[in-house]
């Protein structure tokens, strides 16, 4: 039997490994930058007719939807078609700009807001997992894959957003008591919505082939589980330190070891305990701590999962 792999929880939203040092000569906004200055997003509606914006960056969050035209949407020099109904995430720090097309313009909601903004509530939401693969995973596959990094909405999904991004605007550029709570509410029911579009693209998607960065990184994190077995390892803390989304990371590690994270960290531990029951004299419970389990009945729950006995059976099985 294989174990569950541990319930997913929202790491703080901190974006600050995106800031690299290739990035630093490009212009880079702050929600300061948007007058009046002093709030945590920022909302407008706005066109390009046959203009492009500069090579930008931001310290936020920026969500972009095409209510109207055609265009061009650049992300580290990626160029990808935008048309009405597309919806997608910048995250912060990430360089892009978008153009208009030849022989039409563009018009963009553009709905900024600071991480922190809806980080509380966001890790008490359902779909918000989804909503972070789109925003800081789909931009990543660009270079190697060259997915298109956006969504393109329809039908009723497509009606209930731009009704959002409507009533947000007006909201805020009113101004009237409660605003920024209720833009708030809004921006977080815009997010749900995104997530479970997103989830029914990843539904409805052919299967992609796994790329260079993406296994590398699943690689990367198999020889650090070897290396560091007697440690405490998480899903989240994995995840990050290879640069991918924990959902993303599970998918990833899953279809290239046909095991989940947790089976695969189970799988070395036992390992490594079944060498030490063969080779030496340590009690099942100094192994059990030795091999990262700081439980002894947890350790003998999994060691009997995977190998039909005990460990003191197992050793007693191998001296006779």
């Amino acid at each position: 039997a294989s174990l569950p792999d541990r319930i997913w929880e929202l790491p703080p939203m901190d974006f600050r490994f995106l800031d690299k040092k290739e990035y630093q000569n490009i212009l880079l906004y702050r929600m300061a930058d948007n007058l009046p200055g002093d709030l945590p997003f920022y909302i407008r509606r706005y066109t390009l007719d046959r203009l492009t914006t500069q090579l930008h960056r931001h310290e936020y969050m920026q969500v972009n939807y095409i209510y109207r035209g055609s265009g061009k949407h650049f992300i580290q020099n990626y160029g990808f078609n935008i048309i009405k109904g597309d919806i997608f995430v910048i995250p912060p720090y990430v360089p892009h700009r978008i153009s208009a097309g030849a022989d039409d313009d563009i018009g963009i909601y553009e709905f900024e807001f600071e991480p922190d903004f809806i980080n509380q509530s966001f890790s008490d939401i359902e779909n918000t997992e989804t909503f972070l693969d789109f925003a800081y995973i789909e931009p990543f596959l660009v270079s190697e894959s060259h997915i298109k990094p956006r969504l393109n909405l329809t039908g009723r999904t497509q009606m209930e957003v731009e009704a959002i991004l409507r009533e947000a605007l007006e909201e805020y550029q009113k101004k009237e008591s409660g605003y920024v709570l209720l833009v708030k509410s809004l921006l977080l029911k815009l997010l749900v919505l995104v997530g479970r579009a997103f989830t029914r693209h990843l539904q409805d998607a052919e299967p992609q082939p796994l790329f260079g960065h993406q296994r590398n990184a699943i690689l990367g994190a198999v020889q650090y589980i070897s290396e560091h077995y007697q440690e405490e390892l998480s899903t989240d803390e994995i995840a990050q330190k290879f640069m991918l989304s924990p959902s993303y990371f599970r998918y990833l590690f899953k279809s290239i070891t046909a095991r989940t994270f947790t089976e695969h960290v189970n799988m070395i531990r036992i390992n490594k305990a079944i060498e030490m029951l063969k080779t030496t004299d340590m009690r099942v419970l100094d192994i059990s701590c030795e091999t990262g389990f700081n439980n002894v009945n947890h350790f003998n729950k999994v060691f009997r999962q995977q190998t039909g006995v005990t460990p003191r059976q197992y050793r007693k099985g191998c001296a006779s």
